[in-house]
């Protein structure tokens, strides 16, 4: 009885396939994660202005006038006095990472080399960053 197994030109052509097909699809599924992570980061903005403008017209319509001195009362859970659930703070310059500078600053990392700044405005109760900056622009549309 003859012994099944495969021979050295079939591994390698094997190989050569799954090289191919991982030169094809790891660009796309990086590119596919930066799209995600981009918008999870518009998400978070979006979330984040909505909730100020919710407290801001509740208080409005009640007829009080009333302000939030800090968004959250540590750096660890961003935005915990106006979120449900809390952002998580991280100081790894990821992107789509969010960290906390001041009590009115905060940054997100839109790139790994490259932070978003924004500015909560107790006084006006809202959050935004410098829309002359084309990111601003994108990330707040």
């Amino acid at each position: 009885m003859p012994k099944r197994s495969f021979s050295l030109i079939e591994i390698i052509f094997t190989i050569a396939i799954i090289s191919i097909l991982a030169i094809v699809t790891i660009p796309k599924l990086q590119n596919s994660l930066t799209k995600t992570t981009n918008i999870k980061i518009k998400s978070d903005i979006m979330l984040i202005k909505d909730a100020l403008y919710n407290y801001k017209t509740k208080y409005i319509l009640s007829n009080e006038t009333t302000t939030i001195e800090s968004l959250d009362d540590n750096n660890k859970e961003l935005f915990s006095k106006i979120l449900k659930y809390p952002i998580i703070s991280n100081s790894s310059q990821k992107l789509g990472t969010w960290e906390k500078l001041a009590n009115d600053r905060y940054i997100v990392w839109i790139e790994d080399d490259q932070p978003l700044e924004f500015i909560y405005d107790k006084s006006n109760i809202t959050f935004d960053c410098d829309h002359t900056n084309s990111d601003c622009q994108n990330y707040t549309q």
